[in-house]
């Protein structure tokens, strides 16, 4: 009698992942049979078929992969010079309480602006080239991991510093040994988080004004009402970004190794 209870309770343990995966697989399943045969018209939302035949077509064109190359590159350098720049004056204010109170509404402002609102002006003062799209993906990035790295710099409990600082460590050593690595997880997330915000960044500034990019592809078949066309590059770049995704999850879980696993309670405890 207490093995089928058990049995259920595994298929659905959250760290059960062939069970997830097959869960993923029919839950996608059921969506896109139901989109299919869902009667809507095809001229607003297209279908799977469709979309899969334009997505056969789109990889099989040159002219795909250069765009592809050519917004990949655009969110690498965006997302790169964000995260830096967001790291390292989040590790900075974070130390610098004064600064940091000081800078706060300025930052907030700033955070504040509409991005769409920013495109047009990067073009006139960056021009069309791949200038304006590296500097709006970097600006979306630069605010979620600043954000992240200060609250994860200020959170590291001030005893664990005093611990340290009685044991002898000096200020580089507590920052590198205690805070750091305190904070390494808000910073982790904070690049998880922007990830996508850089592909966000890149697509609308090619949107906007561009002849090439995976973004001008979006607005072309956009324009011209090309609804499977449109969802195609939709789709393509939902694919990219859970591929990013799960790549930089995979380098968490090893930069995050020497943390002891957080399990969850899965079945009721013994009396």
């Amino acid at each position: 009698m207490s093995r089928r209870p058990n049995a259920v309770m595994k298929l659905f343990d959250a760290d059960n992942r062939n069970a997830i995966r097959v869960g993923q697989v029919i839950a996608a399943a059921i969506v896109l049979l139901a989109w299919q045969f869902s009667g809507i018209d095809a001229f607003y939302v297209s279908r799977p078929a469709d979309i899969a035949l334009q997505l056969a077509k789109e990889l099989g064109r040159g002219q795909f992969y250069r765009d592809l190359w050519i917004t990949g590159q655009e969110m690498v350098y965006g997302y790169s010079i964000g995260a830096v720049a967001g790291i390292v004056l989040g590790v900075a204010l974070g130390r610098w309480a004064y600064v940091a109170r000081l800078l706060d509404p300025f930052l907030i402002a700033l955070n504040s602006v509409p991005r769409i609102a920013l495109a047009p002006m990067l073009i006139v003062w960056l021009g069309i080239d791949m200038a304006s799209k590296v500097f709006l993906a970097a600006t979306l990035v630069f605010f979620i991991t600043f954000f992240n790295t200060l609250s994860g710099v200020r959170g590291v409990e001030q005893g664990l510093c005093n611990v340290a600082r009685v044991q002898g460590a000096t200020n580089w050593q507590i920052f590198t040994k205690v805070m750091l690595p305190a904070a390494s997880t808000w910073i982790l997330t904070g690049l998880k988080m922007s990830l996508p915000f850089a592909l966000v960044g890149v697509i609308l500034g090619e949107f906007m004004v561009s002849s090439k990019g995976l973004g001008y592809r979006l607005n072309l078949y956009s324009t011209s009402y090309d609804t499977t066309g449109a969802i195609t590059m939709i789709v393509i770049m939902m694919v990219l970004t859970m591929i990013l995704t799960g790549l930089f999850d995979r380098l968490e879980a090893y930069l995050l190794r020497w943390r002891p696993p957080m399990t969850g309670m899965t079945t009721a405890p013994k009396a």
